[in-house]
């Protein structure tokens, strides 16, 4: 006789339950990270994100502002959008017409120089074009909104540029 003890049959494991509640899960998890951005108020578009040609205007000074006046600000820069993105694709192509003089065999010294200068050149054009967007928002600021620029300046520079402006110096 063989001895079978009472729920010693195990049942299977049904995978398909369990990649269900894992798909869940994870649903409920991109949910939850669309739900917080949404209520934060930090939607698409309210961050100008070609901000290496107007490096005068700190990011974190349009945090500070209501959503109105930034996205009336923010369309200042939205402005100037496509000069600055053809900037940035002429740019990129002196890059890789440095890369090419570069490895060009023969070397040819002048074809290096004239990348570097065609380089340096649109690279300006585009700091002057981030200069002239970042005037047109200085002139459209109240006297508050000025001390606000004044101050996230101050921090940004006393903490340094990698680290957010917003806070105060003494902060960790």
């Amino acid at each position: 006789m063989s001895q079978t003890t009472p729920g010693a049959v195990r049942k299977p494991v049904n995978w398909l339950v369990v990649a269900l509640i894992a798909s869940l899960a994870v649903n409920l998890l991109v949910a939850g990270a669309v739900a917080a951005r949404w209520y934060a108020g930090a939607g698409q578009g309210e961050r100008y994100m070609r901000l290496t040609q107007t490096q005068l205007i700190p990011r974190y000074f349009f945090r500070d502002l209501d959503r109105a006046r930034r996205m009336e600000l923010l369309d200042i820069f939205r402005a100037q959008d496509k000069v600055i993105r053809d900037g940035r694709r002429a740019v990129k192509a002196q890059v890789l017409e440095l890369a090419d003089a570069l490895e060009a065999e023969p070397y040819d010294p002048a074809r290096v120089k004239a990348a570097v200068a065609d380089f340096t050149a649109r690279s300006e054009a585009l700091f002057v074009t981030g200069g002239e967007a970042a005037m047109a928002v200085f002139g459209q600021l109240s006297p508050e909104e000025r001390r606000l620029m004044a101050q996230h300046l101050r921090n940004r520079e006393q903490r340094g540029r990698d680290k957010p402006d917003g806070e105060k110096p003494g902060n960790p």
